[in-house]
């Protein structure tokens, strides 16, 4: 057997010098063994990341992409998302190990048995088996190569993508009568008011406690529990959790409830990020519940795949939001606090104007094109300045200060 062996494992050998590569770049279809590579060829190392440290623009889009799949297994399943997407970073090293990068396996998951269906096998790990394994050459320490074909302690489960290993361990292994009761304890500590850290931990230390891992509870709830930390993965726990003690938190879940705004994809809403004209349109369209007119309008930049076309084609057959200049919308700009008022001031959302003499802010002069609706918005206590004397008319409005507006208009009736 070592016969056989042997001159395919030093060709790809001399390959790997050939490229000066010591697979600290891509682990796909290859399994270092400890004579290829010193160090990385170590048994102990077969577990560990291809790259010796994971670029910060790895990881956020590693994290970028299990977030989704782990707040829609959180809500499928009612697992915590953020033990789901710690315990992928932990084990898969933000996806680059060699399981993670061969078999989109990102938390170890195994399948034991002599060349198993649907599975994939790492060669070079250390004896995890019951019975020992047969030794076909030993390197010394931490350095041996162990007859592969008897093997049946190294053999992962091969997933078709992430997403679909996220759903098994969420939707299938977690949920097995050895770990169902952890998620119960979960949903009960939550009821009670714990916090999404302190609960999800916890969610840790019980799967692990009850044979997850060798090592115990404790010491995976703070190993697990430390990545949650430093990446605040308790944000994807709930949708409404980065809104959680701020001060426009009552008035966007009003609105949401309503359907007159929506957050994010990823559960978000992001309040203190600044609005979009398109995003303006849409809240807009929603909120007054326009129809269609027989005004035939259109933009250059906006195409009818866009997300907010039909809801730009509404607010601009209202003459609520118009275009910019020569037939652009510029539905990826930021609306400025004047365009906020001078839209609600567009749809009729006042009980009585403003005198046109009247000049409260000391940047917004007589003839500023927008200084009718500021005055008036102020005078209904729709919008309010930075301070006694200043309004800001050309800073961004913020997601918030939306929310905040469109729910004092509603409040006032004067949407009705």
């Amino acid at each position: 057997m070592a016969k056989t062996i042997r001159p395919l494992l030093s060709l790809l050998f001399f390959l790997l010098v050939l490229n000066g590569s010591s697979l600290t770049t891509s682990a796909k279809g290859v399994n270092l063994l400890p004579f290829e590579d010193v160090k990385s060829g170590r048994n102990s190392n077969a577990y560990l990341s291809t790259y010796e440290y994971p670029s910060n623009k790895m990881k956020e889009d590693f994290i970028d992409e299990i977030s989704t799949y782990a707040m829609k297994a959180n809500e499928k399943w009612g697992i915590p998302a953020s033990a789901i997407m710690g315990m992928a970073i932990l084990e898969s090293g933000y996806g680059t190990t060699r399981i993670a990068m061969n078999a989109n396996n990102l938390f170890g998951i195994k399948v034991w048995g002599h060349n198993p269906k649907n599975a994939w096998q790492l060669k070079g790990q250390p004896d995890e088996d019951y019975e020992p394994v047969p030794v076909l050459k030993d390197y010394g320490n931490d350095r041996k190569i162990y007859d592969e074909s008897k093997r049946r302690d190294n053999w992962y489960r091969a997933f078709s993508s992430y997403k679909e290993a996220v759903d098994y361990l969420a939707g299938n292994l977690l949920l097995n009568d050895r770990y169902r009761f952890a998620k119960k304890n979960y949903d009960e500590r939550i009821k009670k008011g714990w916090s999404y850290e302190r609960a999800s931990k916890e969610y840790l230390y019980d799967v692990a406690n009850a044979g997850y891992i060798h090592l115990g509870g404790e010491y995976y709830r703070n190993k697990v529990g430390s990545i949650m930390d430093e990446r605040d993965l308790y944000q994807y726990d709930d949708r409404k959790l980065d809104i959680d003690g701020h001060w426009a938190a009552e008035q966007i879940v009003f609105l949401t409830e309503k359907g007159w705004l929506s957050g994010y994809p990823d559960g978000t809403y992001k309040p203190n990020h600044s609005i979009t004209r398109a995003q303006a349109a849409a809240i807009i369209s929603n909120f007054l519940a326009l129809t269609t007119t027989n005004k035939d309008i259109s933009f250059k930049d906006v195409e009818n795949s866009f997300w907010a076309s039909e809801s730009i084609r509404l607010v601009a057959q209202h003459s609520i939001i118009n275009g910019i200049e020569d037939g652009y919308f510029s539905p990826n700009t930021f609306l400025t606090r004047a365009q906020a008022a001078q839209i609600f001031y567009n749809a009729g959302l006042y009980s009585q104007s403003a005198n046109k003499g009247v000049n409260s802010f000391i940047d917004v002069h007589q003839n500023f094109w927008a200084s009718l609706a500021i005055e008036t918005m102020k005078q209904e206590g729709i919008m309010a300045g930075y301070t006694a004397s200043r309004f800001g008319p050309n800073n961004p409005t913020t997601r918030a200060h939306m929310a905040a507006m469109i729910y004092r208009i509603h409040e006032k009736g004067l949407n009705k």
